[in-house]
């Protein structure tokens, strides 16, 4: 696809072009980022709020306190008295910025700033002072008193908010180091995660790249094995049973042809003679075929008697090796298709102990075994060899050959070798799937 000359130097940060572990930071750290600045957003709106309700409740309440303690002095005209009462609560109050005593006219009688500076408040509070007036009438008869009120002044108070904001800054620079620490941890474990996680993926990938080159291999190998053995039985027949077929015609013709000759019994028994011969040569060379294409050792023996006949034939051919059996457990009723997995799989552990391990001593053991996943056939195959490293080995047809006979059967597939150390192969088939296994 054509991309546009002005997006080609942004096309490296597009999704396609991320690196796994830079996708998993994403998912997590992105919802992460945006709490946090929510957070940071939330909590300095909400400081600046908490700020100004502040200022509006207690703007009015000292105005109406001042207003309260002016009335006095400034009915009376004390104004000094009345201006240092007012210095004391300006400077006992760091919130304050400016407290203007006006009189009825609304001009200033007493204005006392505050020497810390700072900034006013946009709306200023203002309370009238009051002065209460009690009089009684004493032409009557009850001499009942009264009640009067005159507005003599005003006290108007200005607030400054950079004290409380200085506070709520304090406290929001706290919070916000608190957040930032979080932030950084859960980017931390965001970070760990995201490697292990990807490290897992990644082995996990390899693992399965591995296990699908190996199974390639093993098909390929396999084709070419049975494609071998198909080109070699072929050749077998045409060179062995069509020759002996092309003799068992001949010596019938010519046994015909000696029917209608006198003194002719004597050849003609050499020739029955001669045919009983290539027929059972036909007869050995048929067994021949059949045995390489299924054993019919199981058939005979069952299982423990094939594998124990097989053992015995590894032993006899001497080569410096002891080949031992073990058994335990009945096998005459398992499944025909286990029995020949399990005997094509002890077939290629002890070639695979011929060829490579350079033994003394060979063990093998097959078991019948119950459990509470239910019954299952368990073959070990251990030898004192020199060992190999299963991961270098891996792909090789005869380890990959077993592992896929076994996983055929759900079952399960331990080697356990070390350089020097010898080898032992464990393979536990479930006995329940070997009817569903294919």
């Amino acid at each position: 696809m054509n991309v546009p000359a002005w997006m080609a130097p942004w096309r490296r940060w597009s999704l396609p072009h991320w690196s796994l572990r830079f996708r998993l930071l994403s998912i997590i750290i992105v919802p992460l980022a945006y709490m946090f600045a929510t957070f940071v957003v939330y909590l300095y709106a909400s400081g600046i709020a908490d700020v100004g309700d502040e200022l509006a409740e207690r703007g009015p309440l000292v105005a109406k306190v001042l207003a309260d303690s002016s009335e006095y002095h400034l009915a009376t005209g004390r104004v000094a008295e009345l201006r240092q009462g007012v210095e004391r609560v300006v400077q006992a109050d760091r919130g304050i910025y400016q407290v203007d005593v006006l009189d009825t006219a609304r001009k200033a009688v007493v204005t006392v700033a505050a020497r810390r500076g700072g900034s006013p408040d946009v709306r200023p509070y203002e309370a009238p002072i009051v002065r209460r007036l009690v009089w009684v009438h004493t032409g009557q008869a009850t001499g009942q008193p009264g009640f009067s009120t005159e507005t003599v002044g005003y006290v108007r108070v200005t607030m400054s908010p950079t004290a409380a904001m200085r506070r709520h800054m304090n406290q929001f620079y706290v919070a916000l180091l608190v957040a930032a620490l979080g932030l950084v941890a859960c980017a931390a474990l965001a970070w760990q995660f995201a490697r292990h996680f990807n490290d897992s993926l990644q082995s996990t990938m390899r693992a399965l790249r591995t296990a699908d080159a190996e199974k390639r291999l093993l098909l390929r190998r396999v084709n070419t094995a049975v494609e071998e053995e198909r080109k070699s039985i072929a050749l077998e027949i045409h060179d062995e049973l069509n020759a002996t077929l092309i003799a068992v015609r001949l010596e019938s013709q010519r046994i015909a042809a000696l029917a209608h000759k006198e003194n002719a019994a004597d050849e003609i028994s050499q020739r029955a003679q001669g045919i009983t011969k290539l027929a059972l040569g036909l007869y050995n060379s048929g067994r021949s075929l059949v045995r390489r294409l299924r054993p019919e050792v199981l058939d005979m023996l069952g299982l423990q008697g094939a594998v124990e006949e097989m053992v015995r034939h590894h032993d006899s051919m001497g080569q410096g090796c002891r080949y031992l059996f073990r058994a335990e457990g009945e096998f005459s009723k398992l499944d025909s298709a286990v029995a020949i997995s399990a005997y094509r799989i002890v077939q290629e552990a002890l070639s695979n102990v011929a060829k490579h391990a350079r033994a003394t001593e060979v063990t093998v053991a097959l078991a019948r075994e119950s459990k509470e996943g239910g019954d299952a056939l368990r073959i070990t195959v251990t030898d004192n060899g020199k060992g190999f490293d299963p991961a270098l080995a891996a792909g090789g047809i005869g380890i990959a050959g077993m592992r896929e006979r076994v996983a055929a059967y759900a079952g399960t597939f331990d080697v356990a070798s070390m350089q020097g150390a010898g080898t032992s192969i464990t393979i536990r088939l479930p006995l329940a799937a070997s009817a569903d296994a294919p």
